[in-house]
């Protein structure tokens, strides 16, 4: 099982657990986010995640992926 992870201001956020989620403005889907974006995340000096309609702009550094 593989879990996608962000700092939001300071605190840890199982993005995959998320039910009200949008990833650079289009994504519902972590998973899919993951899969499509995880490769050239790096290219990106941030990235914008919304949850439950507060958006946050990070830079990739502040995501984990988890696997267990």
């Amino acid at each position: 099982m593989t879990e996608v992870h962000a700092c939001l201001l300071g605190e840890w956020v199982n993005l995959s657990e998320c039910k009200n989620i949008r990833i650079d403005n289009s994504y519902t889907d972590t998973y899919l986010w993951w899969e499509e974006q995880g490769p050239s995340l790096f290219k990106y000096d941030y990235i914008n995640i919304t949850v439950d309609n507060i958006n946050y702009r990070i830079h990739p550094s502040f995501i984990q992926i988890v696997t267990k």
